[in-house]
Formats: C-alpha cells, structure tokens, sequence
C-alpha cells in the first residue's frame, strides 16, 4: 500500500514540474518572437533583469568600416504580459541593467558641446515599470 502511495505521489510532482518546465519554455519562446518582429532580426543577446520578468533584447549592428561606429537596436519586453515596454535605436551607445527594474543608457553625441562634460551627461536611467527616464546628470540635451 505504502509503495502505490508513493509511486502516485511522485507521479504527481513530476507532473506539476513537468508543467512548470513547459510553460516557462512557452513564455521564453513568446519573448524571443516578440523581440525577433520588433527588431525585424535576430537579437544577438538577450539579458534578462534578475526577476526574469524583463528582458532586453539587443542588436548591434555595424554598416560602416569605421570601428565603434554602429548603431544599438534594444527592445525591451515584459515576459508576463507579452508586449513591448520599450523600443529604440542608440547610434554608438550602449544599454544595460543597473538594478531590478531599471536600465541605464548611454547615447553619446557626435562632438560634445564643451570640455566640463563627462560620460554621465549623456546617460539615462529608464524604469521599465514606471516607463519614466531621468537624466542620469543633470544634462540639457
């Protein structure tokens, strides 16, 4: 009797787990299409926020002979509803996961407008769940 009990008690977890396995490849999959129509390419990296409930799919993509000279496309989605939080293009910049909920992004100018500033000026700090940017420095762009 006791073997019967735990032959359908481990039948059950294995179940349950087996389910959760399938539905978090599901989502996976989902967020991948989602970012592969928005960027219309295949993203060359995928960083996901430590929660897993973001992910910032990136692109990068050099048409110049130039070195350092390409642009960054980023979009950034929420796995749980599907959909697109954020969508952008960064010639020359970068974009990456400062915390939980927040992205910071660098997007330099050509020429810099005088010598007092620094790489902070050109940063910004982008929260996926608010959906607000502020400026890392105080920077008049």
């Amino acid at each position: 009797m006791r073997g019967i009990l735990l032959i359908f008690l481990i039948s059950i977890i294995g179940g349950c787990a087996k389910q959760r396995a399938t539905s978090s490849n599901y989502s996976m999959k989902n967020y991948k299409k989602l970012a592969y129509e928005s960027l219309d390419f295949v993203p060359v990296e995928f960083h996901k926020n430590s929660n897993s409930d973001f992910v910032l799919a990136t692109l990068y993509k050099n048409e110049s002979n130039v070195t350092d000279a390409g642009t960054l496309r980023y979009v950034i989605i929420n796995v749980s509803e599907e959909k697109v939080v954020k969508k952008g293009v960064i010639p020359q910049g970068k974009i990456n996961w400062i915390s939980e909920y927040e992205l910071e992004i660098f997007s330099p100018p050509g020429i810099p407008k005088d010598q007092t500033e620094t790489v902070d000026d050109y940063k910004t700090i982008y929260n996926v769940n608010t959906g607000k940017t502020s400026n890392k420095k105080g920077a008049n762009y």
